[in-house]
């Protein structure tokens, strides 16, 4: 009786594993060393997450992969911060890729944001 408690318990916390979040992913375009944070939603290697990709972590930081899965945040317990090296941060929506959405998408994921905070790489 107590095995089979075990193995349910077991069972169900494998079912509660963390995000994708601080996983590689790769964009549907090619962003050599960019200057500013890029990201896609949609992208399904991030399973219901957005594929991100920053300037370069600063020397000795945790991140592992750029570009990689990122998630709207509060505050760095929601990054996984220990784990993945990314801190929860502002980041700038690009007025061109707002006016490239269709409307529906940005009202579902966006509403009015234009700036918001996701799990990146921290800044220098």
């Amino acid at each position: 009786m107590r095995l089979a408690l075990l193995a349910a318990a077991l069972g169900l916390m494998a079912g509660c594993q963390d995000p994708d979040v601080g996983q590689s992913c790769t964009l549907s375009v090619d962003i050599q060393a960019p200057t500013s944070d890029w990201f896609e939603t949609g992208n399904t290697a991030c399973d219901n997450l957005v594929c991100m990709q920053s300037p370069l972590p600063p020397a000795g930081s945790k991140v592992k992969h750029n570009p990689y899965c990122s998630k709207a945040c509060v505050s760095d317990r929601d990054c996984y911060s220990s784990e993945t090296g990314l801190v929860c941060r502002a980041v700038v929506l690009d007025q061109e890729f707002l006016a490239a959405l269709d409307p529906a998408t940005r009202a579902r994921y966006l509403g009015d944001i234009q700036i918001s905070n996701y799990c990146a790489i921290p800044l220098p």
